[in-house]
């Protein structure tokens, strides 16, 4: 029989707990993870910088066109005209956001006396381009047919704003079955009281004063009269500014070009009939005459020209030109958009004006030594009282040590001409929109909604004062009353700067104000405004101002600098970001950007949004904005509304 080796364990004793107990790792795991995650960074780091550099590398040095005899320089807004674009660090492959203004400006400059362009090539294209900037480009070209060469323009369908830039040509073709909107100026005004109302939704308005009209849009069902008076007078402007480039280029009285507008022409015949083009061509055969124009010696059945267009022709400009005065640097520092408080966590998007990243580039171009001024570009409608004075402060105390000039683009209204007149000279442009020198506070009330839905409300008070303006019941009169008197202390401030800051009694500054938004032109005649120009005007001041040639060319800086490559990403999430502040964004927010910017999106919504009229879209986002802005902050220094002049 085989014997049993099986022991039956004998109890330990008590308090024994087995084998002695080693000490625990539990940081093992942690580190090995920490350290994974630092490779895949590391690794995803220098990749993407070598793509980024690699294929930066690349284009640019495809993108460096030789300009070669016999050019034709082709002028295409399909893409709009921006102050200031700022590339994606996700566009690897060198897309181009189109060219911006000074771009633009420059390189029809540039063309006029370089003997390797021959004339220009105008495709009309794109739409929202403002008055003043659409003026300064064709001034440039007016300019630009003083030297005698030829400006072709090509229009398959447009508007007027088209019609204006391509005016200006030798000779404007359209296919047969081309399409312009030829009509006279208007402006329509898009309310929604009666949808609030449905909604059960209430807005008390505290406006400083008749003029500053920002929340009828939100609050009437149409124009009150101040608002319709200041339109009219900016729609007049607008009108013979037009009318009297179109008549004077078509060699047409101005009587003849209001009746076809008052008539309305849209399709080619019509047009070509009132003497408003010159014939029909596709755009293969626009581009035959420009060839033959070019080179009449070349008799081939089909002839080459030479395009070549505004940013490839700047950059070759860049690389071969030596008449830059380099004893001498400006900074350029845009402004565009509405103002807002905080950060920008987009800093390749257009998305308007940040506070703390717009004084970061103000006191950037400061401490720069080399810099010698500042211009300070805007193109904005206003936005968040708190903001614009802080924007405002910087700018008076950078004064102290470097002039700084504010250039106004197609408006700097309310909030941004808050922050322009900081500076020690406004020059704006004669179709500027400026002024709007008031305060507005519109606040929504949802005591009606609660009702509508059946939910109750109640609170619990342990004063008169906690319940403030609380938007979930009823507004007393005291709350009004208090929420008035908040209005009017900044309304007085703000007028009080304009009237110190332009040497002006307050009595008569107010009379200026009141929210009432003039036009570059009125605004000069009115002493709130130095010197009307454009941008190519305000950097001739400010290099009279450092003692520079104002015919020649300096050394500019422009803010926001361009981030590329990893560093662009890193501080996308905050990291790395020198002089960063506290204000929190969720890495949500900050990944749903990421992905929106390398995938894009496409929806039912965003189909619909696309139908609507171009002047619908530009005023629903007014509105949306503003009342973004008016939930962190009820008191807004904001242009009356997106003024839809066309």
């Amino acid at each position: 029989m085989e014997e049993n080796t099986t022991h039956n364990p004998v109890p330990p004793p008590p308090g024994y707990s087995g084998a002695p107990r080693k000490k625990s790792r539990w940081w093992i795991p942690l580190a090995v993870i920490a350290g994974l995650l630092i490779i895949v960074i590391a690794i995803f780091g220098a990749f993407v910088s070598f793509v980024v550099g690699s294929l930066g590398d690349i284009t640019a040095e495809k993108e460096l066109v030789n300009v070669k005899e016999n050019s034709v320089l082709t002028l295409n807004l399909s893409s709009g005209v921006n102050e200031h674009n700022v590339a994606s660090p996700f566009n690897f492959m060198g897309e181009s956001n189109g060219a911006s203004l000074i771009e633009i400006v420059m390189a029809i400059n540039e063309a006029k006396t370089n003997d390797k362009i021959r004339g220009i090539y105008y495709t009309a294209g794109g739409s929202g381009v403002g008055m003043a900037k659409l003026t300064e480009i064709r001034e440039a070209l007016l300019d630009f047919k003083t030297s005698g060469k030829f400006i072709y323009a090509f229009i398959e369908s447009g508007s007027k704003s088209h019609y204006y830039i391509a005016s200006v040509a030798d000779s404007i073709f359209m296919p047969e079955e081309g399409m312009m909107e030829f009509n006279a100026f208007g402006a329509t005004g898009v309310f929604m009281k009666g949808l609030s109302e449905k909604l059960g939704v209430s807005w008390h308005v505290e406006q400083f004063e008749e003029y500053k009209s920002a929340a009828e849009s939100m609050s009437r069902d149409n124009w009150s009269a101040p608002a319709k008076q200041e339109l009219h007078e900016l729609l007049d402007q607008r009108a013979a500014l037009f009318v009297n480039a179109v008549s004077s280029a078509r060699k047409l009285t101005p009587a003849y070009v209001n009746s076809a507008l008052d008539r309305g022409l849209y399709t080619a015949d019509s047009l070509l009939g009132a003497g408003l083009i010159d014939g029909f061509a596709r755009e293969s055969e626009v581009r035959l005459k420009i060839a033959r124009r070019v080179n009449p010696k070349d008799t081939s059945e089909n002839p080459k020209v030479r395009l070549v267009g505004v940013q490839n022709f700047q950059k070759w400009i860049e690389h071969t030109d030596e008449s830059i005065d380099k004893n001498h640097m400006i900074a350029i520092v845009y402004a565009s958009g509405a103002i807002t408080s905080g950060k920008n966590d987009s800093p390749w998007s257009n998305d308007g004006i940040h506070s703390a990243s717009l004084i970061k580039d103000l006191k950037s171009a400061a401490k720069d030594d080399e810099i010698e001024a500042i211009l300070l570009r805007i193109d904005s409608p206003g936005g968040s009282a708190i903001a614009s004075d802080e924007i405002w402060a910087t700018i008076k105390e950078i004064r102290k040590t470097k002039p700084v000039f504010a250039s106004m683009s197609d408006v700097a209204a309310s909030g941004g001409y808050y922050i322009a007149m900081a500076c020690d000279t406004i020059i704006a442009h004669p179709a500027t929109i400026t002024g709007s020198i008031g305060v507005i506070m519109a606040i929504p009330n949802f005591a009606g909604t609660m009702n509508k839905i059946g939910v109750g409300i109640d609170t619990v008070s342990l004063g008169r004062s906690s319940g403030f303006m609380n938007t979930l019941r009823p507004f007393s009169d005291a709350d009004k009353a208090s929420l008035r008197l908040l209005g009017g202390g900044i309304y007085r401030r703000f007028v009080q700067k304009v009237a110190d800051s332009r040497g002006k009694s307050f009595e008569d500054t107010r009379a200026l104000a009141k929210g009432r938004v003039w036009t570059g032109v009125a605004a000069k005649e009115n002493g709130l405004v130095d010197i009307l120009g454009g941008m190519q005007e305000a950097l001739k001041a400010v290099k009279r101002r450092i003692g520079a040639d104002e015919n020649k060319k300096v050394y500019v800086k422009v803010y926001p600098e361009q981030e590329v490559g990893i560093q662009a990403i890193l501080n996308m999430f905050g990291i790395g970001d020198e002089g960063d502040d506290d204000s929190e964004t969720s890495s949500s927010t900050q990944l749903s950007t990421v992905l929106h910017s390398i995938f894009g999106t496409r929806s039912d919504v965003e189909q619909v949004w696309k139908s609507l009229p171009l002047g619908a879209q530009n005023q629903i986002k007014h509105a949306i904005k503003l009342a973004e802005i008016g939930t962190k902050e009820h008191t807004l220094v904001m242009l009356p509304a997106h003024l839809p002049l066309n």
